[in-house]
This record gives C-alpha cells, sequence and structure tokens, in this order.
C-alpha cells in the first residue's frame, strides 16, 4: 500500500461490495489507474468513454476477459493482471496433487486411521520419476509445471494447436495430436481455457484412451470435461483423478466423486492462498511503476491473449 501511495493520489472502495457501474464510472473519470480483482464490476466501453485519462488497468487476480472490454486496447490502455502469481500456485498444487496420488497418501493415511494393521499392496507407492507427462494447452500454468518437474527426469509431450514448435522445443516438450497425448501419457494434466470452443473438449471418446494406472489431472474449468462421461470411466477404477474445479461449484455433496476412491477432489482451491495473493499484489504494484517510469511492463495482457482467456 506504501509504495502504491507513492504514484499518486489514492481512491479506496469503501464498501464491503464490488463498486457498482455508475460508482465506477465516477471513481474513473479522473483516474489513470484502475485496479480491480475478482468479482469486480467491468470496465464497459461506456465506462471508458467517461474515462478519458485511464492508462493503466492493473488486474489483481487471473483472467481479465471479464474485467475488460477489447475496446480498451483501442484506446491504447495497458493491461496487467496477476494470472503469473496465480499459475505458480496452481503448478505447486499440481505437483502436490501428482505426489500425494502416486504416493498413495490420502488412502494410506485412512487404512491407517482404520483397521488396517500395516501395508497392504494397495499402499504401494509408484514413483513419479522417469514418467511420461502429457499437458493438454501449455500456457503459463503447464509451463510452471514443467519447471518444477524438472527434477524428476521426466518425458514431456503436449497438445496446443497455438504452441509453435520452436517454442515447445524450448519447454522440452514434444507436440503431438491430443488422442496421441491421451494415449502415451501416464500423467495427464488439463490447462484448457473457459471459451466456446473448449466446452466439453473432453469427452468419452478421449476419456477411453487414458491408459491403466494414469493419472488424470485437471486444474483448469470444469467445463472442459462431459464430467457424467468421466464418472462412468472413473468407475472402472483404471486410473485416478485429481480434481480441483467441476462443471457445477460448489460440487454437489451428493456428486459421485466424492466418494470415489479413486479420485482426489479439492475445492477450486488451487490459485489462491494467502502467499500468491501478496506476490500478485507486490508484483503489479512494481510494475505500475515501472510503467510510469518509463519502463517495461513484465506482467501484461496482450488483446490476443484476451481472446484464449477463461
Amino acid at each position: 500500500m506504501e509504495n502504491l501511495k507513492l504514484l499518486g493520489e489514492l481512491v479506496l472502495n469503501p464498501f464491503e461490495r464490488s463498486f457498482t457501474p455508475d460508482e465506477l464510472r465516477r471513481h474513473l473519470a479522473d483516474a489513470s489507474i484502475c485496479i480491480s480483482t475478482w468479482g469486480s464490476s467491468p470496465i464497459s466501453q461506456e465506462i471508458l468513454n467517461s474515462a478519458p485519462k485511464l492508462e493503466l488497468i492493473a488486474h489483481m487476480a487471473g483472467s481479465v476477459k471479464n474485467i475488460i472490454t477489447p475496446e480498451a486496447y483501442d484506446r491504447g490502455i495497458k493491461v496487467i493482471s496477476g494470472g503469473h502469481a496465480i499459475a505458480e500456485s496452481v503448478a505447486e498444487s499440481i505437483l502436490a496433487m501428482i505426489l500425494a496420488t502416486g504416493h498413495r497418501i490420502k488412502l494410506v493415511d485412512d487404512a491407517m486411521r482404520g483397521n488396517v494393521s500395516w501395508m497392504t499392496p494397495a499402499m504401494e507407492a509408484d514413483e513419479l520419476r522417469g514418467k511420461t507427462v502429457g499437458f493438454i494447452a501449455l500456457g503459463m500454468v503447464a509451463q510452471e509445471v514443467i519447471r518444477l518437474l524438472q527434477p524428476f527426469q521426466l518425458q514431456f509431450i503436449g497438445y496446443d494447436p497455438y504452441m509453435k514448435q520452436e517454442k515447445a522445443k524450448d519447454l522440452g516438450v514434444e507436440l503431438m495430436s491430443l488422442h496421441e497425448v491421451f494415449t502415451r501419457a501416464q500423467i495427464l494434466s488439463l490447462h484448457l481455457p473457459k471459451i466456446p470452443e473448449t466446452y466439453q473438449m473432453i469427452g468419452r471418446e478421449e476419456l477411453r484412451f487414458i491408459q491403466d494406472g494414469c493419472l488424470f489431472i485437471n486444474t483448469s474449468r470444469g467445463s472442459v470435461i462431459n464430467e457424467q462421461a468421466l464418472i462412468e470411466e472413473l468407475r472402472t477404477n483404471r486410473f485416478f483423478a485429481a480434481l480441483d474445479v467441476f462443471e457445477q461449484e460448489p460440487l454437489p455433496m451428493d456428486s459421485e466423486l466424492r466418494r470415489l476412491p479413486n479420485v482426489l477432489v479439492r475445492p477450486h482451491i488451487a490459485g489462491v492462498n494467502p502467499s500468491s495473493r501478496k506476490r500478485i499484489g507486490r508484483s503489479l504494484v512494481e510494475d505500475m511503476h515501472r510503467y510510469f517510469n518509463g519502463e517495461g511492463i513484465q506482467h501484461g495482457v496482450s488483446k490476443e491473449q484476451l481472446a484464449l482467456m477463461t
């Protein structure tokens, strides 16, 4: 906050709610920067027309798609977001889920608290080292996961029609078709954005290609999977799933996903925690200082990126 105040006059939202569109319009009339976060009112074309001095929108969250309109870029307004900080947290959560599932942490803990006296074959861990990890989409989170997994001597494969071969090579990822990734991956991680093209993109046909013993992870959005088809495949107990997102959130109490023994469920918490919120704040305030000192911003969101965001 002290560093933010060094930029000039700071006007804070005094309410325990977001500004209404009318309130936002009034406050942005003389503003150079607008700081938004989860649940903030969208900065519409009409509001932009009432904000002639606005130069920078800093979104203290991930995707800015529900906050800004593409016309903001046509006005020359710069947009920055905290997606990088959230990506780091999601990646660490994915690593935790991989290790927890591979080492049967939940199963073993439940057994030890129950009536199992000592080790059984079902408790035996499966090493991460040497596995083939498949990524469906290779955006910011997937790239951070790859960085964290480097010490484990893994093979990385991926499907991403927007990724250039040169970039994939730099990441150490072999690009291939969607079905090839599903067939070959021993750990499969989804990173698809929530856009019309990805709605239930992962359906029965794709899920049946998952190999036995695979770990299937989704930390992107629940809508990218046909959830009923996933449940039907998981009933066979031939692979594991670690899920942080669901078609309906909160996950209904009667959802079968809560009861299946080969599923690890989390309440959409992979990306945000006290540490990541502080990291978002610090990095974006630093970016604001860079911008107004005539330096290059580090966490900008381009108009092209906006089209592919959740």
